[in-house]
């Protein structure tokens, strides 16, 4: 008789399969007025985000993160600790007396992350934890079925109905939330896609190896490790790996320099209106992004010139006090001028820096704006410029030592959201600060365009922060600028009353002298220009206006950085190929290869009277508007399928389907695009 195979329990295979999740990370949900931070999504982001630019860290996923926030309203968020294996709960609640101590706080918001377990503020007031409530008829559940049927409840303040997550043959599924607001997928067998509630939570499977997880360490460190480029080999036996466009890596990176706070919160109660403190426990959350080492390096490596890119100032007695130098930059030199007292700032260091360049890369494709930076390194105790406000929203990254910061508020609405620097403040001019922070390394400090700003390294101990720059000159003004200047043009073009010369006396009646004049010439005159002007409102046109704007844009723009897959599938990545030590022919396009563009926001397609041009920043200059706009003509007839292009992205589209008659034209506009870095694979082609 032959003998039995031995066969494992169905009671073994379940212990064995909790053994693996035993885990399992406990749910955080978020609302409004909740902030839950125990669970390692946030710190896997934080330190998912910090791999970005340090190969040897390891993040570690073991430490509780606490927050706690403080609104604007001067209403205090409940802060819920969720912990591992069944532990309680805490509900922080704030009593009338306290609530009303509060309303006295600044109008910005400090949002603290820390490690040890305990709730800290910048102002704290006192927080009593009463007993958990009973009284769940406020408040919606989420219920979670448990192996063996067992269940946990955690309250949520959500407003949105119950949400029930079945087992499956006694499986726990591993619940995390998710800091972005849409729509969450949840990956199942071969390859099969859940929909759940918006705002809920996200249901993962961390068996799979390529589940769509929103924001993880493999991908982050796709974005800006060249080491981890993935091979089109490796990427084709994948199934379940999906090409990643640059809009939702933008998307990313701006939530982990923001993280813990949601992106969509900070537009809606943050942008343009007022500062945010973020404050992190962890001091290497920005490693690897610089430091004072690299920026020595920087120094050694490359030709820098004083007042183009190197500063050498310092702040005394109300006075800025620069280093005036035509010379070269010799690094000895700078540094003894750095231990006399006196602070570097360097002008877009991403020039010289790959990491941050293809972080500004990144984040200018979020903005649809010229994303730059400044490097500031100051001596213990100093400051290095006096009080002024910025025509950039900011944001503040420090990354080494601590330094002090003084916010005040714009003195009147013309400085709200300047488009313009201003000059040199003094101490005089600026009143009193609305807020007043030290930020050591790992946090980050945003304020809007128009905040008056002063900041000094703490006593000793130096300072080194970057300043992140966006949305300079990219206002509603701006835009219209340039489409009424088009208008104007497009009126005297099409219209003699415009070409009509002026009455040879107007200087006699018109101007600041003659404000008062109520002469009959005057009213003639006045009443001319104003029918003149507003029939030239008739020849404005926006979508011109979007394109010379967006001109700007690209002209401006950073070249911008692929990942391993974007290589991988296009001509950037591909590469001669060898067999046997001889030259082969590499796959080519077919009527049937999906085609995108690589980067939607790389290039605009502009049309006039004369020409239809498609500019790109592929190859722009990594120096801000160094040399001509770059562009390629195009022919009327494929206008279209560029059209579909655009349209069509992130989506990818077969050539065949491309809307032009002729399929040898096709397929000679695809090879065209392909060949010159436009367009990117579904797949790497081999």
């Amino acid at each position: 008789m032959a003998q039995n195979t031995p066969r494992i329990s169905a009671f073994a295979m379940r212990s064995l399969k909790k053994q693996v999740h035993e885990d399992t990370p406990p749910i955080r949900l978020k609302s409004e007025k909740q902030v839950y931070v125990d669970t390692p999504l946030i710190k896997l982001q934080s330190e998912s985000a910090r791999s970005i630019f340090s190969e040897n860290e390891e993040p570690s996923l073991k430490r509780r993160i606490n927050t706690e926030e403080i609104l604007s309203d001067g209403k205090t968020s409940e802060v819920v600790v969720v912990q591992k294996r069944g532990r309680k709960k805490k509900q922080a609640t704030v009593t009338s007396a306290e609530k009303e101590n509060m309303l006295n706080e600044p109008e910005f918001d400090v949002m603290k992350v820390g490690s040890d377990g305990n709730h800290f503020t910048a102002k704290e007031p006192e927080v009593l934890i009463p007993k958990k409530r009973k009284d769940t008829n406020k408040e919606p559940e989420v219920i979670v079925l448990k192996k063996r049927g067992r269940k946990r409840k955690i309250n949520d303040t959500i407003p949105e109905p119950d949400v029930v997550v079945p087992k499956k043959r006694g499986r726990k599924k591993k619940i995390k939330d998710t800091i972005k607001e849409p729509e969450v997928l949840v990956p199942k067998k071969r390859g099969r896609k859940k929909k759940m509630q918006e705002d809920t939570i996200e249901v993962l499977h961390e068996e799979s190896k390529f589940c769509e997880l929103e924001f993880t360490v493999k991908k982050i460190e796709e974005y800006f490790n060249e080491s981890i480029d993935i091979s089109p080999a490796v990427l084709s036996s994948s199934k379940k790996q999906r090409i990643t466009c640059g809009n939702e890596a933008a998307e990313e990176v701006f939530q982990w320099l923001l993280s813990p706070v949601n992106p969509k919160t900070f537009f809606e109660e943050k942008f343009e209106k007022l500062p945010l403190l973020v404050q992190r426990s962890n001091r290497n959350y920005y490693k690897g992004l610089f430091s004072t080492k690299e920026f020595d390096e920087i120094m050694k490596e490359n030709d820098l010139n004083y007042d183009v890119q190197i500063d050498v100032l310092a702040y005394v007695d109300g006075e800025r006090r620069p280093i005036q130098n035509d010379m070269k930059v010799f690094p000895p030199f700078v540094w003894n001028a750095y231990l006399e007292g006196n602070s570097i700032r360097m002008r877009n260091p991403q020039t010289y820096h790959k990491a941050l360049g293809n972080l500004c890369s990144l984040l200018q494709e979020y903005f649809s704006s010229y994303v730059g930076a400044n490097m500031y390194l100051t001596p213990a105790g100093t400051q290095g410029f006096p009080p002024h406000y910025d025509d950039i929203d900011a944001f503040i990254l420090q990354i080494e030592g601590k330094k002090l910061w003084k916010l005040y508020k714009p003195r009147d609405e013309s400085e709200v959201l300047s488009r313009l620097s201003s000059a040199d403040m003094t101490e005089d001019e600026i009143g009193e600060p609305c807020m007043e922070v030290e930020l050591e390394a790992g946090d980050m400090l945003y304020f809007p365009r128009g905040f008056i700003h002063q900041a000094k390294a703490a006593p000793g101990v130096h300072s080194l922060h970057l300043t992140i720059s966006a949305n300079q000159l990219n206002t509603y003004g701006d835009f219209l600028q340039a489409g009424l200047s088009h208008a104007l043009e497009q009126a005297m073009q099409n219209d003699v009353e415009f070409r009509k010369s002026l009455p040879k006396d107007y200087i006699d009646f018109v101007g600041c002298t003659y404000a008062n004049n109520k002469s009959v010439e005057r009213t003639v005159f006045k009443r001319k220009v104003e029918a003149l002007a507003e029939k030239a409102l008739k020849y404005f046109s926006v979508d011109y206006a979007a394109d010379a704007h967006a001109m700007d844009f690209i002209h401006a723009s950073l070249p911008p950085f692929f990942n391993g897959k974007e290589k991988a599938c296009s001509i950037h990545g591909r590469g001669t190929r060898f067999v046997n030590g001889q030259v082969i022919a590499a796959a080519d396009l077919t009527l049937h290869t999906k085609i995108r563009l690589i980067r939607k926001r790389a290039f605009r397609l502009v049309m006039d009277e004369k020409n239809i041009r498609l500019f790109y920043t592929l190859a722009n200059n990594k120096n801000y508007k160094e040399g001509e706009p770059l562009f390629v003509d195009v022919d009327l007839d494929v206008v279209p399928a560029i059209n579909a292009l655009f349209k069509s992205h992130p989506n990818f589209v077969k050539i065949i389907d491309l809307p032009h008659e002729n399929s040898e034209t096709k397929m000679e506009f695809a090879k065209q695009l392909y060949e010159n870095g436009f367009l990117m694979t579904e797949n790497p082609l081999s």
